[in-house]
């Protein structure tokens, strides 16, 4: 499953629902109306200075003053190695040491194998002893049943049930029930981007999926299909429908969909190239503009997440068009 810098940034935005949905527990015990999120750099002390950023560290309060603050650090994995553990001791360590700050460490992975919602350690034995143990808190999407989270009246709960284990309905069904529950909630606009952004740019349906969703969009009230679009597909849609009225309105719908599907994959891949490089191009959007395949641009979205230099990227150049 590919890693998106916007993950970050829906845990930020719905970081209190973020730890109800999950460890509703200790949520109870946080006073959100302060949270304050940290520098993400941490430097190691040692010779090489090897760089270490965590994905979301926030300093809050504790409702009943004991201790009456502490850092709550979430460690997003798209992948799971056997050196995580000892990866999130590490940022542990690093946090506890430099701000002298008690640490409430979670780990959220996007690949299933973990469980669910389990606790994880890390434990190191000298002459078969143990000599430090260390435990985190872990919550493995794909291991979660969506039918659990997709009604819940938590506004996280709708778009990340389109990452878990999918019911019998299928994954192009779940990925509708959770635009159409995104589409409905009572949050504003931005807010609202991320949770579909989320949707939209996680759940991959193959061709044959696509067409399956696409099938189940143009059974739903002309309203309703407006209404479920994310706001990078509002563009497209409105236009879609524009374009198609005399021809009819499903073939309107259609349009809408394949062009908001195409604009939301350049605005991620403009995200991610601006978030991993300070060398873009000028006319980086008028470059992504020209390609008109989704399967083109999906593996251009791959090649940012992975390329060491823009020019690995192999962004078309300007006046080129792809269909």
């Amino acid at each position: 499953m590919p890693f998106d810098p916007v993950f970050k940034e829906l845990l930020k935005a719905f970081f209190r629902e973020f730890l109800e949905l999950f460890f509703p527990e200790a949520a109870e015990r946080l006073d959100f109306s302060e949270v304050k999120f940290l520098d993400k750099e941490l430097f190691t002390d040692l010779p090489e200075g090897a760089l270490r950023e965590p994905d979301l560290v926030a300093e809050v309060r504790t409702k009943e003053g004991e201790p009456e603050i502490l850092l709550i650090h979430i460690e997003v994995q798209a992948q799971k190695g056997r050196e995580f553990p000892y990866r999130m001791f590490e940022y542990y360590a690093l946090l506890r040491l430099r701000t002298k700050k008690p640490v409430y460490p979670v780990a959220l992975f996007l690949v299933p194998g973990t469980g669910g919602i389990t606790r994880e350690t890390y434990e190191e034995r000298l002459l078969g002893e143990t000599v430090m143990s260390f435990h985190f808190a872990a919550v493995a999407l794909p291991d979660l049943s969506a039918d659990n989270y997709l009604e819940s009246p938590n506004p996280l709960g709708p778009a990340l049930a389109s990452l878990m284990r999918p019911s019998g309905r299928g994954r192009p069904r779940q990925k509708l029930d959770s635009m159409l529950r995104v589409s409905r909630l009572t949050v504003d606009d931005a807010r609202k981007s991320l949770l579909a952004h989320v949707v939209e740019s996680y759940v991959r349906l193959n061709r044959r999926e696509r067409d399956a969703y696409d099938d189940l969009v143009h059974e739903l009230p002309v309203q309703e299909a407006q209404e479920m679009v994310t706001v990078f597909e509002q563009r497209g849609f409105e236009r879609g429908i524009k374009q198609g009225i005399e021809r009819g309105i499903e073939q309107g719908i259609e349009q809408g969909i394949v062009a908001g599907r195409l604009e939301a994959r350049r605005v991620d891949i403009a995200k991610v190239l601006r978030a991993r490089f300070s060398d873009v191009h000028p006319d980086l959007d008028k470059r992504l503009g020209a390609v008109n395949d989704l399967d083109e641009l999906d593996r251009l979205f791959d090649r940012a997440l992975t390329a060491r230099t823009i020019e690995e990227v192999r962004l078309p150049e300007p006046g080129t068009e792809t269909e």
